[in-house]
């Protein structure tokens, strides 16, 4: 699928039969730019992420001039990464943001704060782990990559079942959390090194239809974003620091 090709507001013009969910990765903070694992830290958006924040919610208010109804609530994970990203995305609007712990990214225990280079040096073998993607392989201090995984699925869910036929959910949360709903939508096995994109602020839509069945519909659409400055769209959160 080439996202680029598709346009944004061509697919959420049309309201969903099912539930759809615009996923948004917050904005850009400085440990991204210095490529170190966030985890549960609560680290604030840096100039670069807030402009990414505003560019996105400018692109909200050129297409709710249009006349296109986005989406019908919003929830966010409860890191202030998160939240500020949504809230300027959101405002004032009713309903409120609703926060969801379980959207928190992954929890990196004894290894929160660092680089791949000084989880490396710090602890080898756990460090291997995340390379590696060893679902169960412990972490001291955090989660698991199974275990993460189940959280991320499990409020996930949650929030598709408390939402009615025709609703779309604004998903504001992290780049793990995000790779973890790409998975569980298109069956992608946890182990498996990722092939995808999970730039800061990009656009990411999935649908599930009455039926139960799921389909990502765009991925990694970053369009809105072409007046911002070139910046960090890494993610840290497997090892894949290049």
């Amino acid at each position: 699928m080439s996202s680029q090709a598709i346009d944004f507001g061509a697919i959420v013009r049309k309201k969903p039969t099912g539930t759809r969910f615009i996923l948004v990765r917050h904005g850009e903070t400085d440990w991204n730019k210095e490529k170190r694992f966030q985890g549960h830290t609560d680290i604030a958006l840096n100039a670069h992420g807030l402009l990414q924040a505003q560019l996105l919610g400018k692109h909200f208010g050129s297409l709710k001039a249009q006349g296109i109804e986005l989406y019908t609530h919003c929830v966010s994970s409860d890191l202030s990464r998160a939240y500020s990203t949504a809230t300027i995305i959101h405002g004032s609007k009713t309903p409120a943001i609703e926060l969801n712990a379980g959207l928190r990214e992954r929890h990196y225990g004894h290894l929160s704060g660092l680089t791949g280079d000084e989880m490396q040096a710090k602890s080898p073998q756990e460090f291997d782990s995340l390379k590696n993607r060893e679902p169960d392989a412990p972490l001291q201090g955090g989660e698991s990559l199974n275990q993460f995984y189940t959280r991320v699925v499990s409020a996930f869910e949650q929030i598709r079942q408390h939402a009615s036929p025709g609703d779309t959910i604004l998903l504001v949360a992290h780049g793990g959390v995000l790779d973890c709903i790409y998975r569980h939508c298109t069956g992608e096995p946890i182990e498996k090194q990722r092939e995808w994109q999970l730039p800061n602020c990009a656009l990411n839509v999935v649908e599930i239809d009455p039926g139960g069945q799921k389909q990502v519909r765009l991925w990694a659409w970053v369009e809105h974003l072409n007046n911002d400055e070139p910046g960090q769209n890494m993610d840290e959160v497997d090892g894949r620091i290049a």
